[in-house]
């Protein structure tokens, strides 16, 4: 049932999101997600690289943005999204921006466990690759406090804008 709501609700932020921020964004601010890979630092055998996904992002530089979308995630589930994020300013030359945000993410976070929804920080680079496409570089630290042990791991994105 939780999984359910946590679709419904993404996916109508997605929808509500995409018609909001095209009338009142800049073109380069909205973008299609397309979920690519993960790197493990530890028990990468035991994971998948490979991760396909699509979303959509909407993040204006030095402004709050929102993010949605599906992936499957490095045991096979097939995982859902949905967050707030803000963008800097691109640097060097216009071609890195940095992200700082919150998910809540519905996925198998443990070998043969059950799918859990947390809240989990987002921070994130991206290198502008053409005037439509960025690779967008995320993840997260080895954390270890009380019993979550988490995985120290690297996420590959490729955003397209499509306008």
């Amino acid at each position: 049932m939780k999984t359910q709501i946590f679709k419904l609700v993404a996916l109508t932020l997605f929808a509500l999101g995409v018609t909001l921020s095209s009338a009142a964004a800049s073109a380069n601010d909205d973008y299609l997600v397309i979920s690519a890979g993960a790197y493990h630092f530890e028990h990468f055998d035991e994971r998948n690289a490979f991760t396909p996904g699509l979303g959509w992002e909407y993040s204006p530089s030095a402004k709050i943005g929102w993010h949605a979308g599906t992936l499957s995630d490095s045991f096979g589930y097939q995982a859902v999204y949905g967050g707030i994020n803000y963008a800097t300013r691109p640097t060097f030359y216009g071609k890195v921006r940095f992200l700082v945000g919150a998910s809540v993410v519905h996925k198998q976070y443990k070998k043969n466990a059950e799918p859990e929804t947390k809240i989990l920080p987002i921070p994130a680079m991206e290198i502008r690759m053409s005037k439509r496409s960025v690779l967008n570089i995320s993840g997260s630290p080895q954390v270890d406090i009380g019993d979550h042990r988490n995985n120290a791991v690297l996420f590959f994105q490729f955003k397209l804008n499509i306008r």
